[in-house]
């Protein structure tokens, strides 16, 4: 049976019943749901049925039968069948005479959404088969929240990609302008000034896992901040390499911290990625404006070193952002690299012109993923 509310197709497009009588006490049954997912949705929180027996009157009861159902609840959604077997027992025989009718509704509530449909009646004829006696029809639909969700792109690090100061932009603000929108949203959540362990200790990660869902993706960049004090200052510093070393410091509060590798936060940030079912990609940094005659120096630090490690480690993406910034910069010459920077005496903060060179290159090292849009680079 086809269903439509006001013209507008719902999720539900077909039911089926299968089965019948087994013995004089119980029947089975098999409800088959026929799905096509054309609003978009990721997943329902329920497809529900629920069993009424039909009085002879046409009345029913307020509560439904206690069945034995295979009811589906935080499922995945695409196109797709699903079957929900019932076992159906009743307080009389079965008899030529007296044969009850069920009514079964179905409820179905995908992403910020609902169906709800009227129930299809049935009963069984003197073989035991099904007997249907009235249709399925669609009685309440929420279009309005029907609506496309796609993966995010989130963005966590420091200010090399998110910044706020004089004439400086990050590459992670500009970033959604190189994704195709309708396949990706970009969420910048990087923040100046923190390192690894500032971020997880001020819970700024903690809200990136909360907004996070299943297919959402992780873009991972830190290290400028990383080799600061351990225990002075911003306290944001972190042990160097990629091993299981700690170290307990001293807070300004009074309170102990300890404090581990660069390698343990960021193998933290990726197990807590692939928990969530989130897909982690790990970059290098950015590059500094420093040169060795007229060619950038690749090599600026370690992290850069340990960031590819601990990615081959876990078996997740690396993208060496570092290279493919400092090959656009040789192509372009010293001079006209020093544009591309927030002023002559700051190597690290990009200009907006410079944060979209970086954002370019961050979304070409993307098109692996099939959501960078064509870039004329």
């Amino acid at each position: 049976m086809e269903m439509q509310m006001n013209g507008i197709q719902p999720m539900l497009r077909s039911v089926q019943l299968i089965g019948g009588i087994i013995n004089q006490l119980t029947a089975e049954l098999t409800i088959s749901l026929a799905i096509e997912n054309s609003g978009g949705y990721h997943h329902a929180a329920f497809i529900r049925v629920e069993l009424f027996e039909v009085g002879y009157d046409g009345s029913k009861p307020d509560s439904p039968l206690a069945v034995e159902a295979s009811n589906y609840d935080d499922i995945p959604l695409g196109n797709s069948n699903f079957r929900l077997d019932l076992r159906i027992g009743t307080p009389f025989f079965w008899t030529t005479e007296a044969r009850p009718c069920y009514s079964a509704i179905v409820s179905l509530k995908p992403d910020g959404g609902l169906e709800q449909y009227s129930d299809i009646q049935f009963g069984f004829d003197s073989s035991g088969s099904i007997v249907v006696t009235r249709e399925m029809e669609c009685v309440a639909l929420v279009a309005a929240e029907r609506k496309i969700t796609v993966p995010s792109v989130f963005v966590i690090g420091d200010s090399t990609a998110f910044s706020n100061g004089r004439n400086q932009q990050g590459w992670g603000d500009v970033l959604e302008d190189y994704l195709d929108p309708a396949v990706v949203k970009v969420h910048n959540r990087a923040r100046p000034g923190r390192s690894t362990r500032s971020y997880l200790r001020e819970g700024l990660w903690a809200r990136v896992l909360a907004e996070m869902k299943a297919g959402d993706y992780v873009l991972i960049q830190f290290g400028h901040n990383d080799a600061d004090h351990l225990d002075r200052g911003r306290y944001r510093g972190v042990l160097a390499g990629i091993g299981e070393e700690t170290l307990e410091v001293t807070m300004p509060d009074g309170t102990r911290e300890i404090v581990h590798t660069f390698g343990w936060y960021l193998r933290r940030l990726v197990t807590e990625c692939q928990t969530k079912h989130a897909i982690p990609v790990i970059f290098s940094l950015t590059a500094k404006n420093i040169w060795h005659y007229e060619r950038l120096i690749r090599h600026q630090s370690e992290y850069g070193t340990w960031s590819a490690a601990v990615a081959a480690a876990c078996d997740v993406s690396f993208i060496d952002l570092t290279q493919a910034i400092a090959d656009r910069y040789d192509a372009r010459g010293i001079e006209k690299v020093q544009e591309l920077f927030c002023n002559e005496a700051d190597n690290v903060h990009t200009s907006p012109s410079g944060a979209k060179l970086n954002a370019e290159c961050v979304a070409a090292g993307l098109s692996q993923f099939k959501f960078s849009l064509p870039l004329g680079i």
